[in-house]
């Protein structure tokens, strides 16, 4: 594995969630379209998505900026960093309501820093490249330490005549501090970002999601829907795509090839028998079949999307905050094997220093990759 500066680390981490939440049941009020042959919605959407509720924010206020401040400062405080030594935010995010002067802005104003920002958005993949973009800069010698912010309100973005995409997201916020940790402590960033495009129009597609006058909740609410989420394709061609591309994400940043992740070779396996991998939320499902690509234990691959749902470009942080303070879950199917709910259970122990930690997403149609780091 290429190493670079391993003196640059994830400092401090934080996450945040409206209080709402909305369960399966309460979703299927929303909803119209659905199909019910399909069976109890609840059911179904456990089953095919294994989400059993997500956190709604409340739409008269500007939910990016309350759910990223409440994440940053978070992240702050764990970090012990002091705020006027933050030399740049990076706010990862697609959903907020204004361009200029922007949320970004305003949680500069309201945590009291000192520093540029700028709005980064690469939809689910949106926190690796801040995360990235942050490594970049601390290692440059430009900053001293940048603040990641990936905060999403996807309730806003919702077709609820579509219960295939009405039924995946939720709003969350996740926030890191990166910058240099002590030379001679453990912890730190290994080889090099793995970061790649493919041109995919035809999964979801999320038109003048920028403008702050979209934005907003119209008055036609149907035309504002349709507007911001519409899905031009999926089903199992977009999660065998999913899996195979985080799976081979993984194995590169590790510094090995998808040949060797094939082959099962010995070195990657070493690797990924320690590793604690925090894949984007993007769905039950996926996430089952990448812990199965890359051979991993149940407690390795950490999961929110049960309680949380996929919060685009908010997961990775908002997984990677909640294993560092509470450990991991897992949904066990029904005991009788029939398609009914399964039950969300603790699973494994938390994010610890010294352990080998791989972060993974795709999105955007497509916009992928990894990073890799040992805890501080």
């Amino acid at each position: 594995m290429h190493e670079l500066d391993r003196t640059v680390a994830i400092l401090g981490s934080g996450h945040a969630v409206p209080d709402r939440r909305v369960t399966n049941a309460e979703l299927k009020t929303l909803i119209s379209g659905y199909d019910e042959e399909s069976g109890d919605f609840a059911t179904w959407v456990d089953r095919v998505t294994h989400i059993q509720e997500r956190r709604f924010s409340d739409t008269s206020e500007d939910g990016v900026h309350v759910l990223g401040l409440a994440a940053s400062r978070q992240a702050l405080e764990s970090s012990g960093v002091d705020p006027r030594e933050i030399d740049h935010l990076i706010l990862c995010s697609f959903t907020f309501h204004d361009l200029y002067p922007g949320v970004h802005s305003s949680l500069v104003r309201d945590l009291e820093l000192q520093c540029g920002s700028f709005i980064c958005t690469v939809a689910c993949s949106g926190s690796l490249w801040g995360i990235t973009l942050a490594r970049s800069l601390v290692q440059s010698g430009q900053c001293r330490n940048v603040l990641v912010v990936g905060v999403e309100c996807m309730s806003r973005t919702l077709n609820f005549n579509d219960p295939l995409t009405a039924i995946i997201f939720g709003d969350a916020a996740g926030a890191v501090v990166v910058g240099r940790k002590n030379a001679d402590a453990p912890g730190g960033f290994l080889g090099r970002t793995v970061w790649a495009s493919e041109y995919s129009p035809d999964t979801i597609q999320m038109l003048n999601n920028n403008s702050p006058n979209d934005c907003r909740q119209s008055a036609d609410q149907e035309t504002h829907q349709e507007r911001h989420m519409v899905r031009m394709g999926g089903g199992p061609r977009v999660l065998r795509n999913a899996v195979t591309k985080m799976a081979e994400c993984v194995a590169e940043v590790l510094g090995h090839t998808p040949d060797d992740l094939k082959a099962n070779a010995p070195a990657l396996r070493e690797q990924l028998a320690r590793a604690r991998v925090i894949p984007h939320q993007a769905n039950g499902r996926i996430l089952d079949g990448l812990e199965s690509k890359l051979g991993l234990a149940r407690e390795q691959l950490f999961r929110t999307i049960y309680v949380y749902g996929n919060s685009s470009a908010a997961t990775n942080l908002l997984t990677y905050d909640y294993g560092v303070r509470v450990g991991n879950m897992w949904r066990e199917p029904p005991a009788d094997g029939t398609d009914g709910m399964g039950t969300v259970v603790p699973c494994g122990g938390r994010i610890e220093r010294g352990d080998l930690v791989v972060m993974t997403a795709i999105g955007a149609g497509y916009q992928y990759g990894a990073v890799a780091f040992e805890q501080a």
